[in-house]
């Protein structure tokens, strides 16, 4: 994660500039944003420990997003930290909390992810019910309790993508004195690859997230689930052959998001992913389903996460329900989940060559029986 120059560029930009766009070694499937508020207290904690688990007992660099709405206090003052990515979106939920705490932190944060966009609901602001919203959520979040809270559906202060980049991510890296890798979160559109092509001119952009059409919990709307959005492969392909085109596919990697795993099948739709050009994944629901036990699917979701009666304590803030969660459970099970994603992954890649690097971009590898996705894909079409 973090833009990474040519050498030679690397020692123009540090003449220039007096710093070096700084990296970070992080594991390719990352848990996306859920925010604390969102998910139950014990969930969010279970999600912490399982990712300390892997970093600290298993050696695998595995990071989590925050989602919007910060975190709790002691989060931003733990060695921990270093293994969350801090989200920011348009809400601003939670960034004061953030910023009066940076002079305490004892670690950088992995990065910092401004989103301005959700691949479930595309120019459409989060909304967390005012069910959700109590004593502690209300104090993280700096609001009254008992109060709904949408956010805008874009970042009221910025009108262009050149503008963000400007305002937004130079003044994030300039928090943190120029250590924290810092990138945006956009929806997959039509438009994202103008996005791109910006950022592609701009050395402040650590990166690109994109979220699919296939993305979302139970507190997406239906309407935006069933009928918006843009499928994530192709975004990803056309950025990855955009980015070959100007000679920066090794620069800016591109993480891809939305539906990942949706079937099960969460190492294979990685691996293609992957294989597309994105240098990593990110996946959420997958985690509700496969880590907590949700009771929801694909087919026959409860839709319920927004209103707070989660019968499985998941995403509601009431403590009768949420304390029926174990803790050390959801740590024990994130920690299956990506060991059994881990093995399966190097069985799919290793065959190709890779059993020490991830095979970004190498499309040659893939195949599908849909002739005119196969066109669209630029991948070889099989009977």
């Amino acid at each position: 994660m973090g833009r990474i120059l040519p050498p030679e560029e690397n020692l123009k930009f540090l003449n220039e500039n007096g710093w070096i766009p700084p990296v970070r070694e992080i594991y390719p499937l990352i848990i996306g944003g859920m925010s604390f508020g969102a998910l139950s207290p014990n969930m969010w904690e279970g999600l912490q420990m399982g990712v300390a688990y892997l970093n600290e007992e298993l050696g695998m660099p595995v990071r989590m997003s925050t989602g919007e709405g910060g975190c709790p206090p002691r989060l931003l003052r733990s060695p921990f930290l270093k293994y969350v990515i801090l989200q920011i979106a348009s809400g601003y939920f939670g960034w004061d909390e953030i910023i009066h705490a940076i002079p305490e932190m004892v670690e950088d944060p992995c990065a910092i992810e401004i989103k301005y966009g959700q691949g479930a609901k595309p120019g459409d602001g989060g909304l967390l019910m005012w069910h959700k919203v109590n004593q502690l959520i209300a104090a993280i979040r700096g609001v009254p309790p008992g109060v709904s809270l949408p956010s805008p559906p874009t970042h009221q202060t910025q009108y262009s993508i050149e503008e963000s980049v400007a305002k937004m991510i130079q003044s994030m890296y300039m928090a943190w004195g120029f250590r924290v890798p810092v990138y945006p979160k956009i929806s997959a559109t039509s438009t994202a690859m103008a996005v791109l092509n910006n950022l592609t001119r701009n050395p402040y952009a650590a990166g690109l997230a994109i979220d699919g059409e296939d993305g979302g919990t139970g507190a997406a709307y239906n309407v935006s689930m069933d009928h918006m959005g843009h499928p994530i492969a192709t975004n990803i392909r056309d950025g990855y052959l955009n980015l070959v085109k100007v000679g920066m596919q090794n620069e800016i990697p591109l993480f891809a998001g939305g539906g990942v795993g949706k079937s099960g099948n969460l190492a294979a739709n990685a691996a293609a992913l992957i294989m597309l050009g994105a240098s990593g994944v990110q996946t959420g629901k997958y985690i509700m389903q496969a880590a907590a036990g949700c009771l929801g699917s694909e087919h026959d979701r409860c839709n319920i996460c927004n209103i707070g009666r989660c019968p499985r304590g998941i995403t509601s803030q009431d403590p009768r329900l949420y304390r029926r969660l174990d803790v050390e459970k959801v740590a024990e099970r994130v920690v299956d989940v990506f060991l059994a994603f881990d093995m399966e992954l190097k069985k799919i890649v290793a065959p190709l060559g890779r059993s020490t690097s991830l095979p970004i971009g190498m499309s040659d590898a893939l195949g599908i029986s849909d002739y005119q996705a196969a066109q669209r894909l630029q991948i070889k079409y099989v009977i």
